[in-house]
C-alpha cells in the first residue's frame, strides 16, 4: 500500500515520532534515491504532520465552538469537526442569516457525499 503525505502529497517512507516537552509531533519522512556526481545518495527530507492528539493553543481559540484541531495523521478529524459542529448549533443561538448558510452548506456536503460513496 503506498503511503501518501497529507501535506506535500508525495510518496513517504515511514512516520517519525519526535517527544518535545512532553508531547508527540509527527513527520512524514520521505527517503529517496538521487544522483550526485554520478554516484546515487540517499535523501531523506520531513514533512511537519502536527501532534499525535491536537493542537493545544490553537484549540484554545476555538473553545467556543468546542473544536479541537487535529493533526494531519488523524482520518477521523472531519467526523470530530462535526461532532463539534452540530454540539455548537445545539448549544447557541445562531443569527437566521447564519443558520441559513450552514443549511445551504449541510446540503451540499450530503450531496457531495451521496455521489460520490451512494451513487445517488
Amino acid at each position: 500500500m503506498v503511503k501518501v503525505c497529507p501535506r506535500c502529497g508525495l510518496e513517504y517512507s515511514y512516520i517519525e515520532k519526535r517527544v518535545v516537552g512532553g508531547r508527540v509531533y509527527l513527520y512524514a519522512v520521505h527517503v529517496m534515491k538521487v544522483r550526485e556526481s554520478g554516484r546515487v545518495k540517499r535523501k531523506v527530507r520531513k514533512c511537519y504532520l502536527g501532534p499525535e492528539d491536537s493542537y493545544e493553543y490553537v484549540s484554545m481559540l476555538h473553545e467556543r465552538e468546542g473544536i479541537r484541531l487535529r493533526g494531519l495523521v488523524r482520518e477521523d478529524r472531519a467526523l470530530e469537526y462535526f461532532d463539534s459542529l452540530l454540539n455548537y448549533v445545539i448549544r447557541k443561538d445562531l443569527s437566521r442569516e447564519l443558520a441559513l448558510k450552514l443549511i445551504s452548506r449541510l446540503k451540499e456536503v450530503v450531496k457531495v457525499l451521496e455521489e460520490k460513496y451512494l451513487g445517488s
